[in-house]
């Protein structure tokens, strides 16, 4: 496939004909794709339509065209069903979890049991990206990127306005929690950050949309420096390629790939309460996310690693839309990928931070997984009690080494049988 086209935009007055036929939800620019051939090297303009229907079945005036003419080419339209585009935060609420502190399942053995799949609506501390997060007036989204150093050289992790933000009903310096609200985050024991800055969101006919996005202030311990599952570390951004397979790993769907089937293309999103937002310069993808999967970070692996394109953050059941990097730069300023040589310097024996919060109840005991890790270093971890006079005993219950990494299964005991405990984990990084 092409990573370059000739048509690189469509006239205003091309996108007003076609988005006014009835039926129309979006239009953008890729490659035409037909059932016999699949997806093919001819530029198309590219119409959406929520569903495809017979031409009976249409008023003429609202056909699409089958050929389209712009600067003196033609280019031949292609239809692809939409469904309705949504916004992709949790709708349908979940149970939250019972306790503050998650906890995992003991086999009958006494065992615990790795799991085939890390449950990526716990509590992490440092947390990887592809987590829930959110705002506490939002169900939950995805903590999108690893540590990033903004304009004014804060830490920052990315997602969108509509996960931390509220859609913009937050105000700044508002905490975030990790995990979100539905997947039992409660403030303060499970803050990760305080709300930075967030894109406006205009809603109405009127609106005109290039960003949902939200910076999202972390102390350094509070974060790892990889994409949750994802064999290759954040590298820096490009630009969405047309037909380029790219990937992501998010809170409700983990680690999926598609295609980009269009680009620059522009969208009518439904978020929910707060009304109708218009959208253009979007990246289309083929399906990667459903609720909760709002804020991942869209990109392809190369052999240097993961190159972000899009911040996933609307869709339906037959696409997945994407906010261009550019689009999301333009907006914050730039943001630079830091690297885990950012947590340990080539010269350092030992680093401390803080690795995770909790509370546990009389005689209680918890676990919890922290990671990934680098490979080349050893982790120990150290309970230290919060509360007065407080006993609390931590150590290393388990190693499980995955191709993003190596996760520890921390244990935690509150060693008191007539109170509870609050605590801090903190992590010993060892050569």
């Amino acid at each position: 496939m092409t990573d370059t086209m000739d048509l690189q935009d469509l006239p205003e007055e091309v996108r007003d004909e076609l988005q006014s036929l009835a039926n129309v939800t979006g239009t953008g620019i890729g490659l035409k794709q037909t059932d016999e051939e699949g997806m093919t090297d001819r530029e198309s303009v590219i119409v959406f339509v929520e569903t495809k229907l017979p031409r009976s079945q249409l008023d003429e005036d609202d056909v699409v065209p089958e050929e389209i003419e712009i600067d003196g080419e033609t280019y031949s339209t292609d239809v692809v069903e939409s469904g309705e585009i949504r916004a992709l935060a949790v709708e349908v609420p979940e149970p939250p979890l019972e306790m503050d502190s998650p906890t995992l399942e003991i086999e009958e053995s006494g065992e615990l049991a790795i799991p085939e799949d890390l449950d990526r609506k716990e509590k992490w501390r440092p947390a990887p990206a592809g987590v829930s997060v959110g705002h506490p007036q939002v169900t939950a989204g995805t903590l999108g990127t690893p540590p990033l150093e903004n304009r004014d050289g804060k830490m920052v992790f990315l997602t969108n306005c509509h996960v931390a933000a509220a859609s913009g009903d937050a105000s700044i310096g508002d905490t975030v929690l990790q995990p979100g609200k539905i997947d039992g985050g409660v403030s303060p024991n499970d803050d990760i950050g305080t709300l930075l800055e967030f894109g406006e969101i205009e809603f109405g006919s009127g609106s005109e949309n290039t960003t949902d996005s939200a910076l999202v202030e972390v102390v350094p311990d509070h974060l790892q420096y990889d994409l949750f599952e994802l064999r290759e570390n954040l590298r820096g951004w490009s630009e969405a390629r047309i037909g380029r397979v790219h990937t992501k790993s998010g809170r409700t769907t983990a680690v999926t790939e598609g295609r980009c089937t269009a680009r620059n293309a522009n969208f009518a999103i439904n978020f929910g309460a707060k009304g109708i937002a218009n959208f253009v310069g979007l990246d289309v993808f083929e399906v990667m996310g459903a609720g909760g999967d709002s804020g991942s970070l869209m990109g392809f692996e190369t052999a240097e690693g993961l190159y972000g394109t899009s911040l996933l953050f609307a869709g339906s059941t037959q696409l997945t839309l994407g906010i261009p990097m550019r689009a999301v730069q333009a907006e914050h300023g730039s943001l630079t990928v830091m690297t885990s040589q950012s947590l340990v310097e080539p010269d350092d024996l030992r680093i401390t931070g803080t690795a995770f919060r909790g509370a546990l109840g009389e005689g209680a005991t918890s676990y919890r997984w922290s990671g990934p890790w680098a490979r080349q270093y050893s982790i120990d971890f150290q309970a230290h009690p919060t509360t007065g006079n407080g006993y609390v005993r931590s150590s290393v219950d388990g190693v499980y080494n995955h191709s993003a990494g190596t996760y520890y299964l921390v244990k935690v005991e509150n060693r008191q049988s007539n109170q509870s405990v609050r605590y801090d984990v903190r992590y010993v990084v060892t050569r």
